[in-house]
């Protein structure tokens, strides 16, 4: 048997998308009232709250610092702030990078690039962990320096980076998977 862990489960993303199936179906059966010629109507702010959450997956992984910097990524998204949801996720895997390279000497000070050479020198992150800090990297940079232009979808782009990281990185995981709001664990069949 494995050591129990403390773990973090986030499945608001399935209740959003609940509460905007619902609030569909309410609004079908309703008959739109007409509006006043030149009246602009603006969704409440909680319907676009819940938009953006129903895009996220569900999460499950394990409570530390990795845990609390991507749930505050998550938050600023559903918050509606793009550049800053961004910025934290590559913040978030540059830490996971730091923190993992460290034992292998590597230090705060060095740069990034040192720190990966590192991390790939002793084969710490898979591959395609690598190239998604790579790429998460480049993302942050041109955000950092005012050059992004997408704001919304990179911010969706730089979750589901950060969230196939925790995939690949993370053994909480391994053997279960959330289906529509359900844990269940995985079926693997053997072929001969």
């Amino acid at each position: 048997m494995g050591q129990a862990k403390a773990a973090y489960a986030d499945f608001r993303p399935n209740a959003a998308k609940r509460h905007l199936s619902e609030e569909l179906s309410k609004s079908s059966q309703k008959q739109p009232a007409e509006l006043p010629s030149g009246t602009s109507v603006q969704k409440p702010l909680a319907h676009d709250t819940y938009e953006r959450l129903s895009q996220l997956p569900p999460l499950l992984m394990e409570v530390g610092p990795y845990c609390a910097l991507i749930r505050e990524a998550r938050d600023v998204f559903v918050d509606g702030h793009f550049y800053a949801c961004v910025a934290m996720c590559g913040i978030s895997l540059e830490r996971f990078q730091r923190d993992k390279a460290e034992p292998y000497g590597g230090k705060r000070e060095h740069k990034i690039e040192k720190v990966r050479s590192i991390l790939q020198q002793n084969k710490v992150l898979s591959p395609s962990t690598m190239t998604i800090c790579k790429r998460m990297a480049k993302l942050r940079n041109k955000y950092a320096h005012g050059h992004g232009l997408n704001p919304k979808e990179d911010a969706l782009k730089s979750l589901a980076w950060t969230h196939s990281f925790i995939d690949n990185e993370t053994n909480l995981m391994r053997d279960y998977m959330i289906v529509d709001g359900i844990l269940r664990r995985s079926v693997t069949r053997k072929t001969d």
